[in-house]
């Protein structure tokens, strides 16, 4: 995309604008621009819809938008029932208000995207009601009682906009009904678009009784879709899981799930493609910036960070939170982790036997665990995938392997082991100052910093569950790379050559550390773990893996002493 394209949207006739408009704000150092933003650096660039979930606002600011109006014409050609699954922060809320802006027959705002001619055909045709419900915005503490009622008002208010008298029935679902039997005879059929459907039960994890109490009410809500499909143009749900029972899957039985399908991959998210096309201003800007050395180096970085997910084993896509505040900050930092709560992740994580990360690398399932199922049956492979913290990577009718999709969310998913699980104070700080001692290869430092880490667990958290014997290798190499990837380092566990796996890899521009761990029951079999480590390194290769880099490469065995539950090393 050259610049002659940023021009025809008017973003350099803008920014005399925003020149007007500029003020210094003296305590926090930054450039402001009314609702807009532009990080130092960045003045003269197009502005960063971060967070901007509002179809309008962001094409009437003209904010960057990566045009996914294609897909969505694409999509209401193929039918009028549809189900969308993707982690939190993908986009679904503007997917949704997108659709919006289509039905409403908005043209003004799809000058210049792929569904403009869709848009200005239907912009003479009358606006069919559109029943907007985003489930996230109900207070899922309270009860299903106030569940009941928050869509009942929503209903009645929503009818009150077409001057139809609507009394709230005894159940919602009656309200429902009754409004899509009096819009689609008076006025005309409704378009219903529901977001993060499941909001009120990923909410209350920990909390099965009640979760059985708002399924009994969503159930009943959405069972009144199925009897109404004379009454309905067009329905698209979207939430964070197909696991709950609420009978979406059941009573719309010609709802079309494009959670998993091709031709919808990049319906949410941003493409490598769209990344080098839409953000080449940006990229430019960066490395004026130096952030990186080369163009390729660049690309090669923001990839392992952000890239990498995928929901049909082939196409990868982006996380565009991250993506967004990565060019709005310049800095690889761990965007989409800590831009919200997470708090139905942990809760699933403290009700559930989950494993430790590294359990679940390229780990190979049955296509049928991605199926929906109740949240309490669904195992934690399905339930990671759900959330966003692993990915398809490969995809037959027999099996999919399930993988970590990028640094990013190795960072998030030890970032939650430590604070949740493992409950380690001051773990950024632990993980700094262990990176800085390993970079001189001060391995004295080293094991003091991590047996220190070690110390503050829990004696309870040494043992396997149920079982209670003493957790093995994996345990403390786990941890270890936890302490790392938490604070953003680059760490590998279980490394392939042509010869064996490498326990631990760190890579570095400037130089390679590859760390072999062993488990000794007894003081007495250290020394002999600590030769059998060293020749592991040499017979199996893990350093002439490396043998073509320029950098240094150093090596290092770490003996774990059972007894003592701490870690020595040559």
């Amino acid at each position: 995309m050259n610049l002659d394209y940023w021009s025809s949207l008017g973003y350099y006739d803008r920014i005399a604008t925003f020149a007007q408009s500029l003020h210094h704000d003296k305590n926090r150092g930054k450039t402001m621009v009314g609702r807009a933003q532009l990080s130092q650096g960045q003045q003269g660039l197009p502005s960063l819809p971060i967070g901007e979930a509002s179809f309008a606002n962001l094409r009437s600011d003209k904010r960057l938008y990566v045009d996914k109006t294609g897909l969505l014409e694409q999509l209401l050609a193929d039918g009028r029932y549809f189900f969308l699954a993707r982690p939190r922060r993908f986009g679904k809320s503007l997917t949704i208000s997108t659709l919006r802006s289509m039905f409403k027959g908005e043209y003004q705002l799809f000058c210049g995207l792929r569904a403009e001619a869709w848009v200005c055909q239907r912009s003479n045709e009358q606006i069919p009601p559109i029943l907007s419900l985003d489930f996230s915005k109900f207070d899922s503490t309270s009860s299903a009682e106030a569940l009941n009622h928050w869509l009942n008002r929503k209903l009645v208010t929503f009818a009150d906009a077409y001057h139809i008298t609507l009394t709230p029935e005894a159940s919602s679902a009656e309200t429902f009904d009754t409004l899509l039997e009096r819009l689609s005879t008076h006025i005309a059929p409704v378009v219903i678009l529901i977001d993060e459907y499941d909001a009120p039960i990923l909410d209350n994890l920990n909390d099965f009784a009640k979760i059985e109490q708002f399924r009994k009410i969503l159930r009943q809500f959405y069972q009144v879709i199925k009897g109404s499909q004379d009454c309905i143009r067009f329905l698209f749900i979207c939430g964070i899981s197909k696991f709950t029972k609420t009978g979406i899957f059941s009573a719309v039985n010609n709802l079309i799930d494009i959670s998993m399908h091709k031709k919808y991959s990049s319906l949410c998210g941003y493409t490598q493609e769209e990344l080098e096309t839409y953000f080449t201003l940006f990229i430019d800007d960066a490395l004026k910036q130096k952030i990186a050395g080369s163009r390729q180096d660049l690309l090669d970085t923001i990839r392992n960070y952000y890239d990498g997910f995928s929901f049909d084993g082939e196409t990868k896509v982006y996380n565009p939170f991250s993506l967004l505040n990565f060019f709005y900050e310049y800095k690889f930092l761990n965007f989409w982790y800590e831009s919200g709560s997470v708090s139905f992740i942990e809760n699933y994580f403290k009700d559930h036997h989950v494993e430790s990360p590294e359990k679940y690398h390229r780990i190979k399932v049955k296509p049928s665990m991605l199926a929906p199922r109740e949240i309490e049956n669904a195992n934690p492979e399905s339930f990671l995938y759900q959330a966003g913290y692993l990915t398809i990577v490969e995809r037959t009718d027999n099996y999919v392997i399930l993988d970590y999709p990028n640094q990013e969310v190795l960072g998030a998913i030890s970032e939650m082991y430590l604070t949740s699980i493992y409950q380690i104070e001051n773990f950024v700080d632990r993980g700094k100052s262990l990176w800085q001692a390993l970079r001189q290869c001060d391995w004295e430092t080293v094991l003091r910093i991590y047996n220190a880490a070690i110390a503050s667990l829990p004696y309870h958290d040494f043992f396997e569950d149920h079982q209670r014997s003493l957790r093995g290798e994996s345990f403390y190499r786990s941890l270890f790379l936890m302490l790392l990837r938490a604070c953003g380092i680059q760490a590998h566990g279980e490394m392939p050559t042509c010869r064996g796996r490498s326990d631990v890899v760190i890579e570095n521009a400037k130089y390679i550390i590859v760390i072999e761990f062993k488990l000794a029951h007894r003081a007495r079999d250290i020394p002999q773990k600590r030769r059998e480590g060293e020749q592991q390194i040499q017979s199996s290769g893990y350093l002439e893996a490396y043998a073509h880099v320029s950098i240094p490469v150093h090596s290092a065995v770490f003996i774990i002493d059972e007894e003592k539950r701490q870690i020595v090393t040559t």
